[in-house]
């Protein structure tokens, strides 16, 4: 299982590769002001600007599974083209807004159930690397239909902070030029010049059903490799179940004691307010 991606169900998505700096940040277009003052006397009005014209892809073919199956899930990209197959609406939401689960309200059954094979080409290949999810925002405002708004909502969450005995981490390595996440089974994955902050997003959006917020401190880029026992809470989300623990004693650790014993952190569970998006419109797919 190899994670250079936005998420897994076989391979992790785009997004959890990059570093993100906040774990609850959205961008979202400026509201024109209620009223402006008028200009002093004398003063030459200029025409009111245009609103930029939001990136899109210059094409798209989305496609609906005859057959789905959340464990055939990938994405990629390739020069100035994307592709994601066995993907779900509310999949698309998560990597074009970079939220959690919990943070899709009103959401109809079907958008967590049916999968899409999307087909997308953008103008250049820099644009695909700067824009992707602006582009993804367009694509689902009008093959979608997609309309929302957000919510202030309080969620179940948690806080990685560093356990007393300290951090057990390794600064990475600047000479093997890997960056990301790979994971040779659920349960054991390794980390390659990566920040707390996206391993925070990789937790949240991969393995646990809550979001998850690094409050550690710690900056920077380490290598660790972490194992642990998955229970049946965790990968759910990706429509992955995990196996029976066995009753080895010689099994790693639940992830909590894992996190704490192998990286000298700590999961702390609290109560969060935080930015909900609240479909109001959703349709399924144009026709190609």
């Amino acid at each position: 299982m190899t994670a250079r991606g936005y998420a897994p169900r076989k391979h992790f998505r785009d997004f959890l590769l990059k570093t993100i700096s906040s774990f609850f940040i959205f961008t979202l277009l400026a509201l024109p002001a209620s009223g402006q003052s008028s200009p002093p006397p004398g003063t030459a009005q200029q025409p009111p600007a245009s609103p930029a014209t939001p990136p899109a892809f210059e094409a798209a073919t989305i496609k609906p599974v005859k057959n789905p199956d959340p464990n055939r899930m990938y994405d990629r990209r390739e020069g100035r083209r994307f592709f994601t197959h066995n993907t779900t609406l509310s999949d698309l939401i998560l990597m074009a807004y970079h939220l959690d689960r919990q943070q899709i309200a009103s959401a109809p059954v079907w958008a967590t159930t049916e999968e899409y094979d999307v087909d997308a080409v953008a103008d250049s290949d820099a644009q695909l690397a700067d824009q992707k999810e602006e582009m993804l925002q367009q694509l689902l405002a009008e093959r979608f239909q997609l309309k929302f708004h957000w919510e202030q909502r309080q969620v179940s969450a948690y806080v990685l902070v560093v356990a007393k005995s300290g951090p057990k981490l390794n600064p990475a390595s600047t000479t093997n030029g890997q960056q990301g996440a790979s994971c040779e089974h659920l349960g054991m994955c390794t980390f390659r010049s990566d920040s707390l902050q996206h391993f925070s997003r990789w937790l949240s959006f991969v393995v646990l059903d809550r979001p998850v917020q690094d409050k550690t401190g710690l900056t920077g880029n380490f290598d660790f490799t972490l194992r642990w026992t998955p229970d049946e809470s965790q990968f759910s989300g990706m429509g992955i179940r995990a196996p029976q623990p066995t009753g080895d004693t010689n099994a790693p650790p639940d992830l909590v004691t894992a996190i704490q014993e192998q990286l000298g952190l700590k999961l702390e569970p609290v109560k969060t307010l935080t930015d909900v998006l609240v479909i109001d419109h959703i349709e399924r797919p144009s026709e190609n």
